[in-house]
């Protein structure tokens, strides 16, 4: 929050009473808002300084937040949420491929960029973003693979965002080549690929300061309208959800990444739909939340998801539209390297939006490990 603007002195200005009105009537900070057509508050610049030019330290929170009258603790500091939860996000990159040579996909080509300063470009607007949504733990989807998510975790840090670590395992989709990947502030452990029918997904264990472990799932499934994508897609989110109910006997579990299913909540059909059956009877959707439903660029749609398994879902939205997207539109289904880099301001960095949500931090008596989700 910026540092209070210092009283003017009345003695010799020339507008006693305007500065007098200005004090009477305070210029405190706005509450935030609901109103889904505002954008959503980054509360720092992508090098990681506040307003006021102070600089945080690399990765650090204050331990404790503030608590209000009526008992409620609110953010302290640069945290996203308060101290008695934790951000967790999804960020489909769309195709964030570096330029060094290597055998790619025949989809993966013209997604993949051309030079130096493409890729540049494009890792350094993706650290901007994650820097300024300041999120906990963030699933990656659609990127290159362990050199892009190496680089684009190191200028994260580079630039005085969070120190992450990452789980990354090579997928296994043949047709793209794109990959999924665990950002982390917390310790990671464990990371993995689940026996799960879902070319990409990655799974990892992470410790969060209450001393409770948690698995997150992160996850890539079948996009397409046709019958063999939605009959392929629903495959894969039930392969998942099996797997995440044998997870959640030892764990809670988040699963989040990108669905490619719009179909919401209060939509008919949800429980057959591929969303439906990664919520399953026991999981919280993020889509339940109004201010989570579009999280695409153009044409918006819900096809990103957070989900979560014995853990609360305090709330959620999208973040980063102020940074993703640009001065104009991209012309459409164009990939991102056919817009110059001399045309940056046109450039979307993404076709997606940041989706995050607060999950309230559970406690080692409130984690016990549960089974209810089995055979859904």
């Amino acid at each position: 929050m910026p540092t209070p603007s210092r009283l003017l002195s009345l003695a010799r200005s020339p507008l006693p009473f305007a500065a007098a009105l200005l004090l009477a009537l305070g210029c405190g900070p706005k509450e935030p808002t609901n109103n889904p057509d505002s954008k959503p508050d980054t509360k720092a610049t992508p090098d990681g300084t506040k307003p006021d030019g102070e600089t945080k330290p690399d990765g650090e929170t204050k331990p404790d937040g503030e608590t209000k009258p009526d008992g409620e603790t609110k953010p302290s500091g640069d945290a996203k949420v308060p101290a008695d939860a934790f951000a967790v996000g999804s960020f489909n990159l769309d195709w964030a491929f570096d330029n060094i040579e290597q055998k790619r996909t025949k989809q993966a080509k013209p997604n993949t960029a051309k030079s130096d300063e493409d890729w540049e470009w494009k890792r350094d607007r993706i650290a901007e973003v994650l820097i300024a949504q300041k999120l906990d733990i963030v699933v990656l989807t659609e990127a290159g693979g362990d050199r892009e998510i190496g680089d684009i975790t190191s200028t994260i840090k580079d630039k005085g965002g969070y120190a992450y670590d990452y789980a990354w395992v090579q997928g296994e989709d043949k047709l793209t080549g794109r990959q999924v990947a665990i950002l982390s502030r917390f310790p990671l452990s464990n990371e993995r690929r689940t026996d799960a029918y879902s070319p990409m997904h990655v799974a990892a264990d992470v410790e969060l300061p209450t001393g409770v472990t948690i698995t997150v799932i992160g996850m890539h499934l079948k996009e397409g309208a046709l019958k063999g994508a939605v009959d392929q897609r629903l495959e894969m989110a039930g392969s998942l959800k099996r797997r995440a109910a044998k997870e959640r006997k030892k764990h809670p579990v988040i699963i989040a990444g990108t669905v490619g299913d719009p179909t919401l909540p209060s939509d008919d059909g949800y429980a057959g739909s591929a969303a439906g059956v990664l919520a399953g009877k026991s999981c919280q959707d993020s889509a339940k939340e109004s201010l989570a439903q579009y999280t695409t660029v153009g044409d918006p749609k819900a096809m990103d998801r957070i989900f979560t398994c014995g853990l609360e879902m305090r709330a959620a939205e999208t973040g980063g539209a102020d940074l993703i997207v640009r001065e104009e539109d991209d012309p459409e289904d164009s990939p991102w390297p056919s817009v110059a880099v001399d045309q940056a301001p046109h450039r979307d960095v993404s076709d997606h939006l940041v989706l995050w949500a607060e999950v309230v931090m559970p406690k080692q008596a409130e984690a016990a490990p549960a089974g209810e989700d089995e055979g859904e």
